[in-house]
């Protein structure tokens, strides 16, 4: 199983983590839906999918581009 395949809080807290190192955005926020996590930027509801990656933990793919960035 895919670290974004698993769906627990602690998962969850390392997703935000990468999130807001790599996109360089406060006010996001992760869920669990379709069976992976996805990152939202609330104030714009610019959305990106999770995926592994290496090197490192996490890539983060916007599918979503939201009001404003």
């Amino acid at each position: 199983m895919l670290m974004t395949e698993t769906n627990t809080a602690a998962m969850e807290k390392r997703v935000l983590r990468a999130a807001h190192v790599q996109l360089h955005k406060r006010n996001l926020t992760a869920f669990f839906e379709h069976g992976q996590f996805w990152v939202e930027h609330l104030p714009s509801g610019a959305q990106w999918s999770v995926d592994d990656c290496q090197p490192g933990d996490f890539c983060f793919e916007q599918v979503t581009q939201g009001d404003s960035d």
